[in-house]
């Protein structure tokens, strides 16, 4: 998550302030989407392991031992993690999006932006 929060401030905004990601280097996109990727994979292990404990610790939480707060909290805890593997997928998709853009444009002898390529040389 480290390296998605260094990463992000890198990422052009548009006049609307959302992300740019037609103005955004092609090693940042990569960057982004692999550091997205990974939050994405820690958030649902953690949410995973989580629950695991939580089942374990159902019978604890109803004779009183663990109290009714905590678990209130973990769940909490699980919808935010939720939601932040929701948003890195949604990041991870916009950048893998115009990265498979520029790839086609590429391909077709033109930059996404509209700018043609050099001929490629045998």
């Amino acid at each position: 998550m480290q390296d998605l929060l260094a990463t992000l401030p890198a990422l052009p905004l548009g006049a609307d302030g959302k992300p740019d990601y037609a103005a955004a280097d092609t090693a940042l996109l990569l960057q982004l989407c692999e550091h997205a990727e990974d939050c994405m994979r820690v958030a649902q292990s953690g949410l995973q392991g989580i629950g695991t404990l939580l089942v374990h610790a159902a019978p604890e939480a109803d004779m009183g031992s663990i109290a009714g707060d905590v678990i209130e909290a973990l769940g909490h805890l699980l919808a935010e993690l939720g939601d932040l593997a929701g948003q890195c997928l949604i990041l991870a998709g916009a950048c893998r999006a115009q990265l498979a853009s520029r790839k086609a444009a590429e391909a077709e002898g033109t930059h996404a932006r509209g700018s043609p390529l050099l001929p490629r040389r045998a």
